[in-house]
Formats: C-alpha cells, structure tokens, sequence
C-alpha cells in the first residue's frame, strides 16, 4: 500500500468476491460503499454476471443491505442491449437463460433456418444440450458475428468450487470457427470504457476494484485504468497463484473495506 492512487473520481467496483462471497457480505463492505457515495465518488457496480437480469443483480445487492440504485449497475446484458440496439434491422440468435432471455423480447431473433446476423453466447446452463453450442457455432461458420457476454474462464460456485464459465465456451466456438469474437463484459477494454462513459469520468480519473486478476486487473490495463486487487473471492492466493506473476495489479488490498485507506 506504499503507492500513490493519485486524483481518484471513479470507481468500477467488482462486486461478486468484492462485495460478497459464497452469499455472504464481506466485512465492513457496506459501510465502505456508502462512504464513498458520501465522499462524492461516482461508483459504477460492474459485473460479469451474465446469469441474471441487471434487476436480478440490482434487487440481491439491495437484499444484502447496499445502497444502490438501478442505474448504478452494469452487465454485459446491458452493453449487449445496447450495441444490439444500433442494428435494428439485423437478427440474432440468442444463446443465454430463458430469465435473461426475457431482456430481449424486443429484439429480431432468427425463427427458421435463416442466418442470424449475431449469434450472442451467454450462460445458458438452465438448459445445457450441446447441441445449442452447435447450432451457435453452426451460425457462426456461415458468417453471424459471434458476441460473447463475458471472457471469464471459470465462476466460482456457492461453495467456492471452480466452474467453467462463459468466456471458455466462447473462444471454444471461436477457435472452431477461426473468427475473433467481440466480447461485451470483462475484460474487454471497451466494456471498462462504456462504464466509465455512464458516469462521465476519464479512465486517468478513475480505478477499478475486483477479486479477479484477468478479468479485472488485465481488464483495467486493458482500459488504461489503475486495478486493484482485493484478496477475496478469486482473490485468493489458491484461485490467482497461476496468473499473478504475469498480471501484476497497481495496488493489492486484503479487502474491499481497506479503500477507505487510500481515498
């Protein structure tokens, strides 16, 4: 902690293994999110939750005692609504939960054995058959542009196991297809940067705090933002032994609640 964050007006906070963990709050992390919206920071809760509704996610924090408000939230559901919404006139295959499949009852969806123009991979384990992995990656092979709603390799599960997660099923879709997906959660780049556009604040200005070493701390390098690094959740020494050597965060924290510290 012998570095300087310097002027700090954003923050992107992780929150599954941030916030909570295996259902539990973290110590002290409700009182340091409310701190910080005392303080004047503008906090964006960015996920890669890609199981649940933006309101699903919104009404669980609300439940632990957070004080949030829905417009504090950011998904990949909401960045896939969102670019899906410049192409009206294109249909696409959606690959995801029937619950999260209900935020796009609006949108062209391919209903016979024409080509979609996005086949959009998200976790679709209420209904895991291998065969809608193939029809995703027969789409793809006549030319649908593969989305991805995140680029986690593994979850971690209730009791803390590791489960793979939706980002290996889409590279396994795109390596068979030899395309390049556009992947619309972490740590895509561009996703760091819609959040901070949400809230107004240049990446300089800004940090991001999470558990996970790819998927927050690339993903913050990714954007030109300063990670930190919480040592819980995916935090853990067991869970980031492999990839810390080659991804080396800004600061490390033992928790959420040690931000207060340094602001």
């Amino acid at each position: 902690m012998n570095k300087k964050l310097g002027f700090v007006r954003g923050i992107l906070c992780d929150i599954d293994g941030t916030l909570y963990f295996r259902g539990r709050v973290i110590p002290n992390a409700i009182e340091t999110v409310s701190f910080l919206q005392d303080k004047g920071y503008k906090v964006v809760f960015l996920t890669n939750t890609d199981s649940k509704t933006p309101k699903d996610i919104l009404e669980k924090l609300l439940d632990f005692g957070f004080s949030v408000k829905s417009h504090d939230i950011f998904t990949p559901i909401i960045a896939i609504k969102e670019y899906i919404s410049q192409f009206p006139d294109k249909k696409s295959y959606f690959l995801m939960t029937d619950r999260v499949l209900s935020e796009f009852q609006t949108f062209s969806q391919v209903t016979d054995d024409n080509i979609p123009d996005f086949v959009v991979i998200s976790d679709f384990s209420d209904d895991w058959r291998i065969e809608r992995l193939n029809t995703a990656f027969k789409y793809v092979l006549k030319g649908a542009k593969l989305i991805g709603s995140q680029g986690n390799r593994y979850y971690l599960d209730q009791e803390g196991n590791p489960k793979i997660d939706t980002g290996s099923l889409v590279k396994m879709v795109a390596d068979a297809a030899n395309v390049k997906p556009l992947i619309l959660g972490k740590p895509n780049a561009d996703y760091f940067k819609l959040a901070l556009e949400k809230i107004g604040i240049n990446a300089n200005d800004a940090i991001i705090i999470g558990d996970d070493v790819e998927s927050d701390i690339q993903g913050a390098q990714n954007a030109g933002v300063k990670g930190i690094l919480v040592k819980t959740g995916k935090g853990q020494a067991k869970f980031q032994k492999n990839y810390e050597s080659k991804i080396i965060p800004f600061l490390k924290l033992n928790s959420f609640s040690e931000l207060r510290k340094l602001l």
